[in-house]
């Protein structure tokens, strides 16, 4: 099943554009996916734009190639479940039998009105940081795709399945987006006695395509959603702007408004299924700590991310609120000389959509200038997530 997600990600980033995916910064994964106060100059934009003023004396060029990962989300097991229901019925019609139509009600119950939501992500950036003003020039992007299984009662009468002349009503469902981000994320500081203040904004083309695929239960096939006929493309500008204040005794607060133009794009109508997807201001909070060897943090969303609005069309009705995520994070770093790290953190949903999940994740950085990050999150075989990026600062 996880390998169906990871084919469905992966199609759904890539179908048509180099960089159509969500960027996951390894070393946040492995936080708990904390990075307001606490990330770096490299991967600020992704964070906080008023950090990519906070860098090193020796610091002057940070460049990453490239970050990648991807979340699955899959409770009910739905995917899984699209395979027993076409297998099934592909037994009934072969063999039209009381038992042959008994498995595939039982099937079909089982999936009706379950869903499964799959995030997938890669980015890359160039920071060039100065006593003037510091720039990181970025590309991110990320793929979130829905599915969701609306069966019809017509099949889930048996003395119905055994005509020969019965047509399937049932249909399965991929509402989906790709945003494409280009950006550059511009930052200055403003020094104080004892601390200093961090001050950043993000100017960015947002290129955006809507996925709605929607197919007979018995006809699905993942790899046709990426067709011209299922997608809408759009382009709109946005912003992030964001604050960051770093006391002398490693104590960091900041602040953070990410696309902070609303906007709403709509899927093509597909058989009377439509859908919209928002991309809404969403405001994070930030406190740290940092001394030498270890860092410690969290972060908490003000507000929820609303993704996947206004769903119609289906048989049976969906609750627009169930995907969306309001997230804090906790997490703790060990740094062994700049040379090793070890992180460890834990996430909450404050919407109640997605289950606790625990993190982890491990950094080699020789001499401070190659870096290789990894991480992952776990909250059951059903919800995983993986980081992986390399970088390099000069």
């Amino acid at each position: 099943m996880k390998k169906v997600l990871l084919t469905l990600a992966v199609s759904a980033a890539f179908s048509s554009q180099a960089f159509s995916a969500t960027t996951f910064d390894a070393r946040s994964v492995g936080m708990g996916g904390i990075g307001v106060s606490t990330s770096n100059y490299l991967m600020a934009p992704f964070h906080n734009p008023a950090l990519v003023a906070k860098y090193g004396d020796s610091d002057d060029v940070g460049i990453l190639l490239p970050s990648i990962g991807v979340n699955l989300q899959d409770k009910g097991e739905m995917v899984d479940g699209i395979d027993s229901a076409v297998d099934a019925i592909d037994a009934l019609e072969a063999d039209r039998t009381q038992h042959n139509a008994s498995n595939v009600v039982e099937a079909l119950a089982a999936l009706n009105r379950d869903s499964a939501y799959v995030q997938a992500g890669v980015g890359m950036a160039v920071a060039i940081p100065n006593q003037w003003v510091s720039v990181n020039l970025f590309t991110q992007g990320y793929a979130d795709a829905f599915v969701y299984a609306d069966v019809a009662g017509s099949d889930l009468n048996e003395s119905d399945l055994l005509n020969p002349s019965h047509r399937y009503d049932s249909t399965a469902t991929v509402a989906g987006i790709a945003v494409v981000e280009f950006g550059a994320a511009l930052a200055k500081e403003y020094k104080l006695d004892n601390s200093v203040i961090y001050y950043g904004l993000t100017p960015k083309i947002q290129q955006v395509k809507t996925i709605n695929y929607v197919a007979d239960i018995n006809n699905f096939e993942f790899d046709d959603m990426t067709d011209d006929q299922y997608q809408n493309s759009e382009t709109s500008f946005n912003l992030d702007a964001g604050v960051a204040y770093t006391m002398n005794n490693g104590l960091s607060l900041g602040l953070v408004g990410r696309n902070l133009i609303s906007q709403s794009y709509d899927t093509v109508a597909l058989d009377g299924v439509k859908a919209s997807y928002s991309i809404n201001p969403v405001f994070v909070a930030s406190a740290s700590y940092n001394y030498s060897w270890f860092t410690v943090g969290a972060d908490i969303e003000l507000n929820e991310t609303e993704r996947f609005e206004d769903m119609s069309g289906f048989m049976n009705s969906i609750d627009s609120s169930s995907d969306n995520t309001q997230l804090a994070g906790i997490g703790i770093e060990l740094n062994a000389w700049d040379w090793a790290q070890l992180r460890v953190g834990y996430q909450t949903d404050i919407a109640n959509n997605l289950d606790d999940q625990f993190t982890a994740g491990i950094g080699i950085s020789p001499f401070g200038t190659v870096r290789i990050d990894l991480a992952g999150s776990y909250s059951g075989e059903n919800q995983l997530g993986v980081s992986l990026q390399t970088s390099m600062t000069f």
